[in-house]
């Protein structure tokens, strides 16, 4: 095969798999009579389960595009800390969550107006509002990278189909929804991540070491780690060592402190000892995962200087051009499948979080204070089809930016998400500080946004 082009069963294995998705999410559609139910799952989810979930909400195709790109192009040198990621975040667990807990909350940001005021509540709930949004948006635009690598698509059909299904099982379903498809996204993630790393072993001289070693003799080891200005804080270095460091210490902790989609799946369980022991198994088997993705990386940079292809010209879209051009099928089918997975456990938790803040954090305190169970279930579902639908134009933005601007999805990233600084820094200053006030937090969010 030396073009794109899926077969009938690839697609058959695709159709499947999303009539699953929107099965399931009918399922439990009908046992959501409260708030609680519909965006905290009645907080009676195994924690086995939720622990799933956390993984593959973090996990998505912005990070199985993003990580394999990156090594592609440049080398594993931006993600060899990224081991420091889930081992932190045990720690991080302990220093956070119990507050909320104790608070019964729903949102994390409840904990803020109890530090501080309404203001700086209402401050970081909007700016985390806006970072998951424009997170979801990336989500869909690292899925568009892997059905055009893969399939062919321009981004827009990717986007608006993806988009539309994701919404439409997690409208119906809500949280239940959400961690029980995760779960089946996870099981199809193992099979189709697996038979692909065994195909490229099979297709590398030399097998699973020969593709590393490769890499590395060619420069998509650990160069940068000797170079001078690796170590520099120069904003026109396009890697530093420190901010690398600075980020892996940060990202546990962020994600533990105030990121709704984390904190909301933990919630969900029917205790805090429960939701520890989520946390400890979403850690447990991202070690693993995180290493699949620096191999998968590796070895598609193996493959293609090996075997040169004039249709992989990024590292974003290599490994679902070998899916596409190199399988037989319908392998290639099941793979995708196992994409659209990673991208809808994302896309699905996402837009759920998202719902839980507009409902909890503007639409009661601000346009109606007296909703009953059944109208707050109903106004979470309107919101959770209004906020998809936003991610998916916000999705469609940034496509059509990152072609014009050339961005890869690691810099597009970053473009995107500079505002979000403060959020961290509100909630680690309330933990750690009897001292910090809220016109403190306000003169660190203009010096932040400033730099």
């Amino acid at each position: 095969m030396n073009k794109i082009e899926l077969g009938s069963w690839d697609y058959a294995a695709m159709v499947i798999y999303m009539v699953a998705v929107v099965l399931l999410g009918l399922k439990f559609s009908k046992n959501e009579k409260t708030s609680e139910d519909y965006l905290l799952g009645g907080r009676s989810i195994p924690y086995v389960a939720v622990g799933i979930s956390c993984l593959m909400s973090l996990l998505s195709t912005y990070s199985l595009v993003m990580v394999p790109g990156e090594i592609f192009n440049h080398g594993l040198s931006m993600w060899i800390l990224n081991l420091m990621v889930p081992i932190l975040a045990i720690p991080a667990f302990f220093v956070f969550i119990r507050f909320y807990f104790r608070l019964n909350s729903f949102t994390p940001f409840e904990y803020l107006e109890h530090r501080y005021d309404r203001k700086v509540r209402m401050l970081v709930a909007f700016l985390s509002t806006y970072s998951r949004g424009v997170y979801l948006a990336m989500v869909l635009f690292a899925t568009s990278k892997v059905f055009e690598g893969g399939a062919g698509w321009p981004a827009w059909i990717t986007i608006l189909v993806v988009g539309t299904i994701g919404i439409l099982y997690t409208v119906m379903g809500g949280m239940r929804a959400v961690v029980w498809t995760d779960v089946l996204q996870f099981v199809v993630l193992i099979i189709g991540i697996g038979a692909a790393v065994v195909v490229l072993c099979l297709n590398i001289d030399g097998g699973f070491f020969g593709a590393i070693t490769y890499a590395f003799k060619n420069g998509r080891g650990l160069d940068r780690f000797a170079e001078p200005d690796f170590y520099m804080c120069n904003p026109y270095v396009r890697l530093s060592f420190w901010l690398i460091l600075l980020g892996k210490f940060i990202a546990p902790l962020s994600n533990a402190a105030s990121d709704q989609i984390t904190i909301q799946r933990l919630l969900s369980t029917s205790s805090y000892k429960n939701a520890f022991k989520a946390q400890l198994t979403s850690s447990i088997i991202n070690i693993p995962f995180t290493l699949i993705l620096w191999f998968i990386g590796l070895a598609i940079f193996s493959y293609y200087s090996q075997n040169p292809d004039p249709m992989v010209k990024s590292g974003d879209t290599a490994f679902f051009t070998f899916v596409a051009t190199r399988l037989p099928t319908p392998i290639p089918g099941l793979i995708m499948a196992a994409m659209l997975a990673a991208v809808m456990s994302t896309l699905d938790s996402g837009i759920n979080s998202l719902s839980t803040i507009w409902l909890k954090e503007f639409h009661i305190p601000f346009i109606n204070k007296n909703l009953d169970d059944a109208a707050q279930v109903r106004v979470s579902r309107i919101a959770t089809a209004v906020i998809g639908v936003i991610a998916v134009a916000i999705g469609l933005l940034v496509a059509s930016t990152s072609e014009i601007m050339k961005q890869t999805v690691v810099e597009s990233a970053t473009i995107f998400h500079a505002f979000e600084v403060i959020v961290f820094p509100a909630f680690l200053y309330a933990v750690l500080s009897k001292r910090a006030n809220s016109a403190m937090i306000w003169i660190i969010a203009a010096l932040l946004w400033g730099l």
